[in-house]
């Protein structure tokens, strides 16, 4: 009885064996089996145990970026006795739409690993410009064979999927889902201006400029409602309230504009700006430039020194041209 016992533990072996070798597309050598360590899945900013799908939110030109770890099974997975060698490994990832995906180190890329190893990879997706509130993609990562080329080769499949980790009764599977859905980005502002602006005590109408940005490319011509006021320390002081229109990515320039016609040079005053969405919800930057008035005077082009040094010019170039003709005429 032993002896049967062991035979047929023998035969569930071999049924086991030549039903993986005989899935193996052409081309194609298991040794190793590939599966996905960690997944998309985070907690605290780590990785953990896939599988299941994941799910995030994504705007409209945006990048998400996850690290997962593909991995060669352990020995002590199971099935056992099932592709437990050292074998060549990569990481292939798709995105099913169509979207921008970006891997480091480079999709592609050859490992050799013995059973139980695994290496960190960064996996990113990028959402167009052009998707719609509610558009949907699915990104899938994958741990693969390398062909008997020695090119990555999802089309080779896996030996085993899902795996299973018997001391944790963990399941792995060799790819991980992740589905971003996009939703609405709030506008974003960012207001710049110079450090210092610097205006002659004669201008009575003195420019200060300030920059507002709408910092996100994808979005729309989107109005912007600024204010501006100065401390009135140089000529009367200003509230400007108005609305500026700046398309994404863009910056428009924008302007108090003060008095310093009857401002004493030397005097200091502050404009603080203030920009706002008009469009809920409401996003705003705020700034401040601090602006110093200079005495306005010519600078004298003719000074004695100058004159001086034009007519020995004139002297010295008279002398030469006299040379020349007496050579001549000699």
């Amino acid at each position: 009885m032993r002896k049967h016992y062991s035979i047929a533990a023998f035969a569930l072996v071999l049924l086991l064996m030549p039903a993986a070798a005989l899935a193996q597309p052409p081309g194609c050598t298991w040794v190793g089996d590939p599966a996905m360590r960690y997944g998309f899945g985070q907690y605290d900013g780590l990785p953990y145990n896939q599988p299941g799908n994941d799910f995030a939110n994504i705007f409209p030109g945006a990048t998400l970026t996850y690290t997962v770890a593909p991995f060669n099974c352990s020995a002590t997975a199971y099935p056992p006795l099932t592709c437990r060698g050292t074998d060549t490994l990569c990481f292939h990832a798709v995105s099913l739409q169509g979207w921008t995906v970006a891997c480091d180190p480079p999709m592609g890329d050859l490992y050799e690993l013995p059973p139980g190893y695994i290496w960190y990879q960064e996996v990113s997706i990028t959402a167009p410009c052009d998707a719609n509130i509610g558009d949907k993609d699915t990104l899938i990562a994958q741990a693969c064979y390398a062909n008997d080329a020695g090119v990555c080769a999802p089309e080779c499949g896996d030996c085993a999927d899902p795996n299973l980790r018997t001391s944790t009764n963990v399941k792995y599977y060799n790819a991980d889902t992740l589905i971003v859905t996009i939703v609405a980005r709030p506008p974003a502002v960012n207001v710049l201006q110079d450090t210092l602006t610097i205006v002659g005590r004669w201008q009575s109408q003195a420019y200060v400029p300030f920059s507002i940005c709408n910092v996100d490319e994808c979005a729309p011509l989107t109005e912007f409602i600024y204010n501006i006021r100065s401390l009135g320390r140089v000529g009367p002081a200003i509230n400007t309230t108005d609305t500026v229109m700046v398309d994404g990515g863009t910056c428009e320039d924008v302007y108090g504009v003060i008095n310093a016609g009857t401002s004493l040079a030397c005097a200091y005053d502050t404009l603080t700006i203030v920009a706002w969405s008009s469009a809920e919800p409401v996003v705003y930057d705020t700034c401040a430039q601090v602006v110093h008035v200079v005495e306005s005077c010519c600078v004298p082009v003719f000074t004695p020194a100058v004159a001086a040094i034009l007519v020995l010019a004139l002297i010295l170039a008279a002398a030469v041209f006299m040379r020349r003709r007496i050579a001549r005429t000699a």
